[in-house]
């Protein structure tokens, strides 16, 4: 799937997307630090899963979401995690093992399309219709073209069907001077928005949805609290997550420099155990399938 990606531009940014998480997975949600499993039980939370229902989740990672949603949908209802990177689908795959959910199962395929491959190599889909909810844990804003994924979800939805989106509000503004400290030394990172992306705003993300064929958008905020126990666990975690990116395109001569004048800053962040503690905005936003 992700070879077959590389014959378009919107494909390579995909493939290079699906190559960043590869990278990432042996690591992801593995040095220590509660994150992303935490906002994966919000969100189905958010979206209110029922017994028996049929849900997918795009851009399921490592199963964040997918396990969740898997127990509040019970052995009656199923379970459809895609993801791009191989990488993550088989932590996904070792995650649905592990808790024994015979109604979960995840795929290698494009999450912005939900399209993906069979194991006999058959490109295949979902027909229209066949979900009651489609989730999107902290992952829609990576799409090239989120508007095109929200009109397919649409499409993919019974009447009266739940789109549910995670995505990041505000970062914690203590933490401006360390991304500012950084910034002069690397090229790359995932996490910028363009100009016109939907998830600049609330009232953006609400018009795109409505645009789409969805009703009744609403969007509540609340604090992600992430802790660490010092500078050096930070660093393994950004570098278990897409935040890697960022410093991969940071040159080798001047890795030594930019590390010296971030860690500058995280000490002026530590608390008096040493300690960190990062308290961003993350948004959770329900919408229903007229």
């Amino acid at each position: 799937m992700t070879e077959i990606l590389r014959r378009t531009p919107t494909g390579e940014l995909k493939w290079a997307l699906a190559q960043l998480f590869d990278r990432s997975a042996p690591t992801y949600e593995r040095v220590g630090v509660s994150h992303f499993d935490a906002l994966g039980r919000q969100l189905v939370e958010h979206a209110g899963l029922r017994e028996g229902e049929r849900v997918l989740d795009v851009g399921c990672g490592t199963g964040a979401v997918l396990v969740p949603a898997a127990l509040a949908v019970g052995p009656r209802g199923s379970v459809t995690g895609v993801d791009l990177s191989p990488g993550m689908v088989e932590r996904a795959r070792e995650a649905i093992a592990e808790q024994g959910l015979t109604q979960a199962r995840a795929v290698v395929g494009d999450a912005e399309t939900a399209e993906w491959t069979d194991a006999d190599g058959t490109a295949t889909g979902p027909a229209d219709g066949s979900f009651d909810a489609v989730l999107a844990g902290i992952s829609l804003f990576f799409f090239p073209h989120p508007d095109a994924a929200a009109a397919r979800y649409r499409t993919l939805l019974a009447p009266g069907g739940r789109l549910a989106v995670s995505w990041w509000g505000r970062p914690d503004a203590r933490w401006d001077p360390v991304f500012a400290a950084s910034a002069p030394y690397g090229t790359a990172s995932a996490h910028r928005l363009p100009d016109d992306s939907p998830f600049r705003s609330v009232d953006a993300l609400h018009s795109l949805l409505a645009d789409s064929g969805f009703t009744g958008a609403e969007t509540v905020e609340t604090d992600c609290v992430t802790r660490f126990q010092g500078p050096r666990q930070w660093w393994r975690w950004v570098w278990s997550t897409a935040g890697r990116q960022f410093w991969e395109s940071v040159p080798d001569g001047a890795r030594g420099e930019a590390i010296a004048a971030v860690n500058a800053e995280l000490d002026r962040l530590r608390a008096p155990d040493g300690s960190l503690t990062s308290v961003n905005k993350v948004r959770f936003t329900v919408a229903r399938a007229v």
